[in-house]
């Protein structure tokens, strides 16, 4: 019960200290992103009976998947392949220590991400959803022990698999989706 007490205090001065002298809310950008309030974002974030945890999924699936999930399996993408220029060919693999971990870290990244695809209030209850989310899961995966390996043959290798994982999942539930 002083648990709860102290969390209850804790969150009135949170929301004290995001308000103007007049006593309403702030409007600084900190303050209200996304035309948010802290307030209402802590609400929104509370968890729900049954809940064991405050998830955040009021980002939409549409906004969620580019921002969130495009970014990440774009920082695996953008270390695999080639680019030719004027100038010659030009690998894209990692070319030291340090860029094998990043490819790596990037990887698991996306690997770690699918479980918000997963979480309540954000899963698609279906089984499918679930076979794609853990196909991403394992071909993310696939690539980030590559990239530990520094075998750039595995780390692209996983990078194809990885796109048509996403496929898949985009032609099932993404009704704008066009493959290349």
């Amino acid at each position: 019960m002083n648990e709860l007490r102290l969390a209850a205090v804790a969150v009135v001065l949170g929301l004290a200290a995001c308000t103007d002298a007049g006593g309403s809310p702030s409007q600084t950008p900190a303050a209200k992103q996304g035309g948010v309030t802290p307030a209402e974002l802590a609400a929104r974030s509370a968890p729900k009976t049954g809940d064991t945890a405050p998830y955040y999924t009021e980002l939409p699936l549409n906004e969620f998947m580019p921002h969130v999930m495009q970014y990440a399996g774009d920082g695996v993408w953008k270390r695999q392949g080639y680019v030719i220029d004027e100038k010659g060919e030009h690998s894209l693999f990692p070319k030291n220590d340090q860029e094998w971990e990043d490819a790596e870290s990037a990887s698991l990244a996306l690997a770690e991400m699918t479980n918000v695809l997963l979480i309540p209030g954000r899963r698609v209850p279906e089984p499918d959803w679930d076979k794609a989310v853990l196909e991403v899961r394992k071909v993310a995966l696939q690539a980030a022990q590559a990239a530990e390996k520094k075998d750039p043959d595995a780390f692209f290798e996983a990078g194809g698999a990885l796109d048509e994982a996403c496929d898949v999942c985009h032609e099932r539930y993404d009704p704008t989706f066009k493959k290349k």
